[in-house]
């Protein structure tokens, strides 16, 4: 191979498309993220049809056309298992779609083209991007719904979904060269499966129901530091008593709430999920004594807080004063008092590992407990 004669990027484009296809296929099965396979194997149908030139132009539109139906028609709907039944629906009907126009193609390839030549719009809005009409108008509602579901849900499978439809534009429209088109449709295969990688970090180090960084993140980044550093422990006070008495989802609204007043805790510290009822604050560059006044400032946000139980009624709009805000028959709704222990320990002495830390701080939060709650100890 030599580089500038176009031998490399003509061997780039022959077999590693189908390497990268297949990788996020094959991540797409192993998290069960059907909606990525069904839209990695409309890629991989688009990149046979580019490379293959059966059919010409005609038919790679008619490609192209059945990958942006398929964002178009998956963003609204929920990934399932690739073998289950769900998923297995999904690959069905492109299947299905792909077979009809395949026979399509073969038998009236006239008809075809005359479909995809159809003008409904006036021609000075769609000329200048190369596609067909009905083509363009496919790929503006997959722009639509794509987008939609990026913006509501936020997902990295949402956001992969718009970046891989721009990515795929050029080579519908623009690139007209085999190898530009491969590199295209190759980018955005991977682009789908790098959002599959996404979410397997996002489950490893992120708290589903809370949105901090779970323990694995915690215990990563502290292995990251050096020198001063200091870990808070903060636990909910009479947490099962929540859950025993109120039931489990109104013990995971007060872990919610709780969370939501650890987020930013002051003087730079990172508030992680622990696990359970508990949580952990990390301040780097600082000793407990200097982390004091921010954890009081925490202890005491959540105290401060209130906390009305969700089985009444609630308007949409917060209350001014929510103390006073009273229930539909003019009772008042039930409201819960919310505190937390915390304990804080830092890495000076003889053994400042993260290991030692965490457990100084855990015994700082058991102090705070037996002294009565609803404080900070060290």
């Amino acid at each position: 191979m030599v580089w500038g004669s176009g031998d490399v990027l003509e061997e780039v484009t022959r077999g590693y498309p189908w390497v990268v296809f297949g990788g996020s296929f094959l991540l797409a099965f192993l998290f069960h993220r059907s909606r990525v396979a069904v839209a990695v194997t409309a890629l991989a149908v688009m990149a046979a049809v580019a490379t293959g030139g059966d059919g010409g132009e005609v038919a790679f539109f008619f490609a192209s056309g059945l990958f942006v139906l398929c964002l178009a028609g998956l963003a609204p709907l929920k990934d399932s298992g690739v073998a289950s039944f769900p998923g297995a629906l999904q690959l069905g009907v492109l299947a299905v779609v792909l077979a009809f126009g395949t026979l399509f193609l073969r038998v009236a390839p006239g008809d075809m083209a005359a479909l995809l030549s159809a003008t409904p719009l006036p021609g000075d809005l769609t000329d200048w991007s190369g596609l067909p009409q009905p083509l363009f108008l496919a790929t503006a509602v997959a722009a639509l719904t794509t987008a939609l579901a990026a913006v509501l849900r936020r997902g990295p499978v949402e956001r992969g979904m718009v970046w891989a439809l721009l990515a795929v534009l050029p080579a519908m429209g623009v690139i007209r060269e085999r190898e530009g088109t491969i590199l295209f449709l190759m980018a955005a295969g991977l682009i789908l499966g790098l959002s599959v990688l996404e979410i397997s970090y996002a489950m490893a180090y992120r708290d589903d129901l809370t949105g901090l960084p779970a323990r694995r993140a915690l215990m990563r980044h502290l292995e990251t530091l050096g020198g001063t550093y200091s870990v808070a422990m903060v636990d909910v006070d009479h947490f099962k008593k929540f859950n025993d008495r109120h039931g489990h989802d109104v013990g995971d609204q007060v872990l919610k709430m709780v969370a939501s007043r650890l987020a930013r805790p002051g003087g730079g510290g990172r508030a992680f999920r622990y696990g359970g009822e508990e949580f952990t604050l990390l301040y780097a560059g600082k000793d407990r004594d200097a982390t004091l006044p921010y954890l009081e400032e925490v202890r005491r946000s959540v105290e401060e807080a209130v906390f009305v139980l969700r089985s009444w009624p609630r308007p949409r709009k917060k209350p001014a004063n929510p103390r006073t805000r009273k229930g539909s028959r003019g009772t008042k709704p039930r409201e819960l008092s919310v505190t937390v222990s915390i304990g804080v320990a830092d890495s000076s002495g003889r053994d400042g590992t993260p290991d030692v830390v965490l457990k100084k701080a855990d015994e700082a939060l058991y102090r705070a407990k037996r002294k009565g709650r609803n404080q900070v100890a060290k």
